[in-house]
């Protein structure tokens, strides 16, 4: 017999969905009885009691077993495959985990306050007595500062022009050394004391007198570390070159920031103008710019899918639903240069401020808030206000304004170096919001000339951020936005992803034919878990570990997004609760081992965020024998090249720019070779290390010696490198070494290869620049001498040269200790020593001569290894003794007797 389906009707309101099943199952509709009793119709149904008691007995169906899977996991029966996605956290007791690494937490480089030029200046000033050297990392910052706004050629050709057309006879006042190249210009075409530099930094003032000197030039430079927005202080700077009776005064700053504001362009403008009143009060003040203007417009810059994969969850980071110390943040970000990402202005821009600095008088600088109506002119998802500003001066104008805003169909002959050093201000929203055309987007606008612009959006977002997306706040970091940067550049870069995406779909099919089941893989160091889920899209069953938590819940918002594609291609990945790899166990954290461990932990120096470590105990506790890791080794590459930052600009502008060299120092600067003008030395990169991850060697204890091929021990931080080796470059091309590009190349397997060279598509990494100091000229045929060491985060490169003052000064000392020992007088310095014949028949000056090559051949190394510890870190006293025998045993020299070994000392 059939029977109709049982439908219980949970929360039944008016009861109409259960009067409808019944319906369809054939059953008589039965009905409650009113609150009074009385029937509802023709026949009155008594209704059961129901028994409560069995209710207890019930289990949440999530928490149910179907009678199947319990047959199916009886003994003896083997468990049935599960595909999908599980969270491991869920069903695992929560245990202490340790504090995650600074470099995984979020950035602290917002807009406004925290990352603008005037902080910049302070810590540059403050740097030498605060005990912390900062000094490398405020090189990189200035020199990238000064580099972009020499090669920005529309703000150089807006100032060129402007000055031209600045009366002869005016004082120009410069405020800040800005893109120093306008300074130059006025001192060039002013007379002497016709114009003055007024510096926020000390140390940037002497760098600004050092340029005026080397291009024989006249500009005084004041320094005024209390600010230039103290007009008392401006007023006393200016009092010893200003005349009094001046007639034309023209104010010139570059003191912008990408939002106009933070870097204290009003207020200076302000006070410099006020002052210059206060001494020549009939003068005529001019301003360059005259006005400047910020304009905002609502955007949408949203990712959507990544590869094969929706991680449109993942645009929740770009809301700084941030903390108590940093709220309401700007970012910098370049509108025009974000592929994979979609990117739309959704309305006409609209001025937020604008200020013209020749009525100076009437401005003030007190905070306005107010409600701006932005309108909405294409549909879209609204998640932030971008903003850019335009600067103007008569006719001349130099803006900010992307090319994204000029519209598809606008001809836009501008070439790269064209385009603006100050990307565009983004405000990310608290949400996103569905906009049509004819919609109107409140946002709420703090304007605070002094310090920058906030916004808060009115209206009400159609999905607001989750509150578990907030900035880090501790006390060694205080974040303003919840992750790194870089985070978003990695999702623009869909080279990297296919590379790794091919290697990885590759070692599956391989393991699976090799093992004849599903192959187990462990995704270290996961991120959003887009390796893994492509492992899982193969039918692999999968586990992601992630250690930032803020990360790891973003992961598992992306992972249950793909979860039904990788259910349909029966794959199964297993979220592990936040914690480092190299804390996992066999049998307590996972019950078997992976036959792949992939990691896409790799920086720009490759080793920075521990891939040594990672894959170190992976190999050692996680990996089945015969299992597969990506990447397998890494393989480091240095080339000789000519590179000089400040040429081009010193060619266009025929300027000497030598001081910024010898003020801004730094060992190694991040950039895009390509970028800049440049000439490879060699035909070839050098791969000067390689690093096998199944083989990486264990930390030596001090003094054991770690150089190839030689017994030295080379340090890195305190202790000696895991390893260390000496390679030789051939010359090719005639040239000035400035440097060494450095770059790597991980080995995926099968020939997949992912690499950080110049040539690469891949857009997630840059190359190291290892500069030269003082820079050498090389001729073709020469050979250089690299000396490559790494620890387990950090990569070194040095170039070993060896003057020959320093080759002929120990030949010398060598040369005198052996004579001293045998007790034979030095020859005279230009005569031949006597000879006189022997009772054996040689001649007694032939011995002293053989024994005067192998005093050179130990000379030379004896220098080498001096110019090793340099390189090095620390060369261990205890290696000294053997380390010339060893260098010339390697360059096929004569055995050294123990003498002279003796004699080798090496601090």
């Amino acid at each position: 017999r059939s029977r109709a389906p049982l439908v219980v009707e949970l929360g039944s309101g008016s009861g109409l969905v259960g009067l409808a099943a019944a319906a369809a199952a054939g059953a008589p509709p039965q009905l409650q009885p009113e609150a009074d009793g009385a029937a509802t119709g023709a026949t009155q149904v008594a209704a059961a009691l129901l028994d409560y008691s069995k209710w207890s007995k019930l289990e949440d169906s999530d928490d149910e077993v179907p009678a199947a899977d319990v047959a199916a996991t009886a003994p003896g029966r083997p468990e049935p495959p599960q595909y999908g996605a599980k969270d491991l956290a869920e069903s695992t007791q929560p245990r202490r985990q340790p504090p995650v690494p600074d470099y995984l937490v979020g950035n602290s480089g917002g807009g406004g306050g925290t990352n603008c030029y005037t902080s910049l200046c302070r810590l540059l000033d403050k740097d030498p007595e605060s005990g912390v050297d900062n000094s490398h990392q405020l090189c990189q910052a200035f020199g990238k500062l000064f580099r972009c706004g020499m090669m920005d050629n529309q703000r150089q050709r807006f100032y060129r022009e402007a000055i031209a057309s600045v009366p002869p006879g005016a004082f120009i006042v410069i405020l800040g050394l800005g893109s120093i190249l306008p300074a130059l210009q006025v001192a060039r075409r002013q007379a002497p004391g016709r114009a003055v530099l007024l510096e926020l930094s000390s140390r940037l003032a002497g760098l600004a007198t050092e340029l005026v000197k080397a291009n024989k030039l006249s500009l005084p430079v004041v320094a005024m570390p209390q600010g230039l927005d103290n007009q008392e202080l401006v007023r006393q700077a200016l009092v010893p070159h200003l005349p009094a009776d001046a007639t034309h005064v023209v104010v010139l700053t570059e003191m912008f920031a990408s939002d106009l504001l933070s870097s204290g362009l009003v207020p200076a403008s302000l006070a410099a103008h006020a002052a210059v009143k206060a001494i020549a009060p009939r003068t005529q003040i001019q301003h360059l710019p005259k006005t400047v203007e910020l304009t905002a417009t609502p955007t949408e810059i949203r990712t959507e899918r990544f590869g094969a994969f929706d991680v449109r969850n993942f645009n929740a980071f770009r809301h700084s639903s941030s903390n108590d110390k940093a709220d309401f943040w700007w970012w910098s970000v370049r509108l025009d240069n974000q592929p994979n990402t979609k990117v739309a202005l959704l309305g006409p821009p609209q001025t937020l401020c604008g200020f013209d600095f020749d009525r100076s008088s009437q401005i003030t600088l007190d905070e306005v808030r107010r409600s701006v109506q932005l309108k909405i002119s294409e549909r879209g998802r609204c998640n932030a206000v971008a903003m850019w500003w335009t600067a103007r001066f008569g006719d001349l104008e130099y803006s900010t304004r992307p090319r994204l805003a000029d519209g598809p169909n606008s001809e836009d002959d501008r070439r790269e170096h064209d385009r603006s050093e100050w990307k565009q201000a983004v405000h990310y929203l608290a949400g996103e919001t569905s906009v049509f055309v004819g919609d109107v987007l409140e946002v709420l606008v703090s304007m605070t000339p002094r310090f920058t612009v906030r916004m808060m959006q009115q209206s009400p977002c159609s999905v607001e951020a989750p509150l578990w997306v907030k900035a880090p706040l501790a006390a060694k970091c205080s974040a303003t936005l919840p992750i790194l940067p870089y985070h978003f550049l990695m999702l623009t870069d869909l080279h990297r992803l296919q590379v790794y995406a091919d290697a990885l779909r590759e070692a599956v099919r391989q393991q699976r034919k090799r093992l004849g089941r599903r192959v187990r893989v462990l995704d270290a160091g996961a991120g959003l878990g887009l390796l893994g889920m492509t492992a899982a899209m193969e039918g692999a069953d999968v586990w992601l570990c992630e250690a930032v938590p803020l990360m790891r819940q973003m992961c598992r918002e992306v992972l249950g997004a793909n979860a039904k594609e990788i259910a349909e291609k029966e794959g199964l990945v297993q979220l592990l609760p936040p914690m480092m790899s190299t804390r996992l166990q066999v049998g307590e954290d996972v019950p078997h081992k992976f036959d792949i461990v992939v990691s896409e932990v790799l920086d720009l120096w490759g080793l920075g965020e521990g891939v040594i470590p990672t894959m170190r105990h992976a190999h050692k506790k996680l990996l089945e024998d015969g299992g597969v890791m990506i990447p397998s080794r890494l393989v480091v590459f240095a080339q000789p090249l000519e590179l000089q930052l400040w040429g081009q600009a010193e060619r266009d502008n025929k300027v000497d720019l030598s001081p910024m060299g010898s003020i801004f120092k730094c060992k190694f600067s991040p950039m895009r070779i390509n970028q800049f003008p440049h000439r490879m030395l060699s035909d070839e990169p050098c791969p000067v290390m390689e690093i096998d991850f199944r083989n990486v060697p264990s930390q030596p204890p001090d003094g054991a010696p770690n150089l190839e091929n030689v017994q030295l021990c080379i340090r890195m931080g305190g202790k000696p490198a895991l390893r260390a080796r000496m390679s030789t470059v051939p010359i090719t091309t005639s040239g000035m070494l400035c440097g060494y590009g450095v770059w790597w190349a991980a080995d995926l397997g099968n020939g997949h290869v992912i690499s950080s060279a110049p040539s690469s598509p891949q857009r997630s990494w840059k190359q190291l620049m290892r500069w030269v100091d003082p820079p050498r000229f090389v001729s073709e045929g020469e050979e250089v001498q690299v000396l490559s060491c790494y620890n387990e985060n950090q990569v070194n490169v040095e170039d070993v040269h060896v003057p020959k003052a320093m080759v002929d000064q120990y030949q010398e000392q060598v040369s005198q200790q052996v004579h001293q020992q045998q007790g034979t007088p030095l020859p005279l310095q230009g005569k031949p020593t006597r000879e006189e014949p022997s009772p054996a028949g040689t001649r007694r000056g032939s011995q002293p001569q053989q024994k005067k090559k192998q005093v050179r051949e130990v000379g030379s190394d004896a220098a080498v290894a001096a110019a090793l510890t340099a390189a090095g870190d620390a060369v261990h006293r205890g290696a000294a003794a053997g380390a010339a025998a060893a260098a010339a045993g390697a360059a096929g020299a004569a055995k050294v007797e123990e003498p002279y070994a003796d004699l080798v000392e090496v601090d």
